[in-house]
Order: structure tokens, then C-alpha cells, then sequence
């Protein structure tokens, strides 16, 4: 009876394990988000901002993914240097895995408002097997015993920022312990590989002042494992966006950022399963983001008034009849 129990769990935590990577997040092509798996992104912006993201996956399963992300981002003095924090809890049925980095990023001007971003994170991986409340086997049963160990590791990443176009690619964990989670009677998963992330988006001027067209996607390729594509495309209205999410092979969706200008903006991301990936449990996924930007000097609020009206300015220049724009054929 209890290799029974034992035989049940190992199947049930494999069928999560090898669905999923690492942590997959719907908003992670938003630079406010980027931080989470590119140290780089630490410090984009002229003020202290907050992000706290809150993730159901698949829901109606028990035991099924569900991911809190906390990330801390702070422009440094220098201006050139960007630290903050990421935070980030994984629970997938009785695995809980609790991540906390420490972030740094420089940024290397480049000329004509381009500028490369090169960042580094320190810090580790807690996990967390409790069987307790699994009722899987005996409490007599040693093979499912509790197990909780921590894992340092560091990362690394590249942002490369230009008027209308970015380029991302990071490695955020470069160690994955596997010989060390063997001994330690951990079952090595997919997620512990190194996993490569490359993103990349662009922003144009649409047909009106203050619209603009926007896409972007992002590949993250890990060994053993399915490569993950995302595509995200649509509109942005100023600082609010609205796009149509595809995850090749499995999933599609929505996003909705709402940006006023304010101290607080919130996010909204639904995606439901592609046919043939989860045809019995019809699944769906739901996504909140939250951001909150500390501007509490007039300096942080005259340089995002600069750098907005630098955007628009350009994106005035560049607009389908401007007189600035010498490839519009006037005759």
C-alpha cells in the first residue's frame, strides 16, 4: 500500500514537473517586469518603482502552479547604476520554491539615446517538499520524507535600450546543483537546467498622436526541455497597453496594462489552454500586476516629463505626413 501512495505522488509531481520550465510569467515581456529573469533591467527608469505580481495557473487543478513575483527596482545616484531586489515563490502541489536575488545594473551610453544595460544577481533558491498535508503515504514512510534545502546561484544579462526597439538576453541562473539536489534526495527537474532568455520589442507611431503599434516576444530555451516561445502584440495608448498573447503550443491570451501617469498602475493577463495540451481540465490562467512608483523629488517628475516629451517628440517626427520625416513621398 504505501509503494502505491509513493508510486502516485512520484507520477503526479513529474506530470507538473516536466509541464513546466521555470516560472513562466505572462507580463515578463514589460521592462517594469524584465527584472525577474534579467538583472539588467534593474534601474530602467528615472524612479524607485514596485512590482508585485500574483499568478494562478490552471485554475481548477489542485495543487497546480501558482507564483507571487516581487521585484524592487532603484536608480542609482550615479545615474549609471541601477540595484534593487527580486523575490519570487513557486508553489506547484507540494513543492514550494522561494527565490531571492540581489540585483545590480550599468548602463553604458551608446549615443543618440541608446544605451546598454549589463547587470548582474546574486543569491539562491530555497526549497521547500512538504508532504504533510498530501495524505500520500504512512508517517512511517521515509521515502516521501520532508525535505527543505537552500542553493545559491547568480545571473547574468544584457539589455540593449533604443528609441523604438529593445533588445534582452539574460541567463538567470547559471548554476543548477543537480549533483547536490541528488544527494540531498531532490529529483532534478527541468527547471534546474540553465535556462536562456532572449526578448526583444518594438514600439512605432501609430495613426494618431499618442498611439503607437507595440510587439514583442521572447524565447527561453532551456536543455531537455521544449523551447517556449511568446508573442505579444497590440496597441499602447501613452503609457497603457493592450495586446493579443500566443505561447506557441500552448496557450493563448490577453493583456491589459493600465498606465495614468500616477503613482499606481495595474495589470490584467487571462490566458486559457490551446486544444490538445490539457483537453480534459480546460484550464485557465489568470495574471494581476501592480506597480507603484515613489517619486517624491520634483527632479524624478521633470525627468519623466523630459523623457515623455522626447518620445512624443520623436514619435511626432516620425509620424506618416510630418514634414521631418524624409522618406514620406510627398508628390
Amino acid at each position: 500500500m504505501k509503494n502505491t501512495y509513493f508510486l502516485s505522488c512520484l507520477f503526479l509531481v513529474s506530470g507538473f514537473v516536466m509541464a513546466q520550465q521555470d516560472s513562466k510569467m505572462a507580463f515578463y515581456f514589460y521592462r517594469h517586469s524584465m527584472q525577474l529573469y534579467n538583472p539588467a533591467a534593474t534601474g530602467l527608469e528615472n524612479h524607485t518603482t514596485l512590482n508585485t505580481n500574483f499568478r494562478n495557473q490552471w485554475i481548477g487543478i489542485e495543487g497546480a502552479p501558482r507564483v507571487q513575483a516581487f521585484t524592487l527596482s532603484v536608480p542609482g545616484r550615479e545615474k549609471r547604476l541601477g540595484y534593487g531586489l527580486t523575490a519570487l515563490i513557486d508553489q506547484t502541489f507540494v513543492e514550494r520554491q522561494t527565490r531571492v536575488f540581489a540585483t545590480f545594473a550599468y548602463r553604458l551610453p551608446l549615443g543618440n539615446s541608446n544605451s546598454l544595460y549589463l547587470g548582474i544577481q546574486g543569491g539562491g533558491n530555497h526549497i521547500n517538499l512538504n508532504f504533510n498535508n498530501a495524505n500520500i503515504a504512512h508517517d512511517d514512510d521515509s521515502k516521501v520524507a520532508n525535505v527543505t534545502r537552500f542553493y545559491p546561484n547568480i545571473g547574468v544579462g544584457a539589455y540593449l535600450k533604443m528609441q523604438h526597439f529593445y533588445l534582452s538576453f539574460a541567463a538567470p541562473l547559471l548554476f543548477s546543483h543537480k549533483g547536490k539536489k541528488i544527494a540531498d534526495a531532490i529529483t532534478p527537474a527541468p527547471a534546474d537546467d540553465l535556462h536562456l532568455y532572449c526578448s526583444a520589442g518594438v514600439s512605432l507611431p501609430a495613426f494618431a498622436k499618442d498611439w503607437r503599434y507595440i510587439a514583442a516576444t521572447l524565447v527561453r530555451w532551456a536543455p531537455h526541455a521544449p523551447l517556449t516561445l511568446q508573442t505579444n502584440i497590440g496597441m499602447a495608448y501613452k503609457r497603457s497597453e493592450l495586446t493579443l498573447a500566443y505561447h506557441h503550443n500552448s496557450s493563448l491570451g490577453a493583456t491589459f496594462f493600465l498606465d495614468t501617469g500616477s503613482r499606481m498602475s495595474v495589470g490584467y493577463a487571462y490566458q486559457f489552454t490551446t486544444p490538445g495540451r490539457l483537453p480534459k481540465w480546460q484550464a485557465s490562467s489568470h495574471e494581476l500586476l501592480f506597480r507603484i512608483r515613489f517619486i517624491d523629488k520634483k527632479s524624478d517628475q521633470k525627468n519623466d516629463q523630459k523623457s515623455d516629451e522626447t518620445e512624443t517628440e520623436a514619435i511626432q517626427t516620425q509620424a506618416p505626413g510630418s514634414a521631418n520625416n524624409p522618406s514620406i513621398n510627398k508628390d
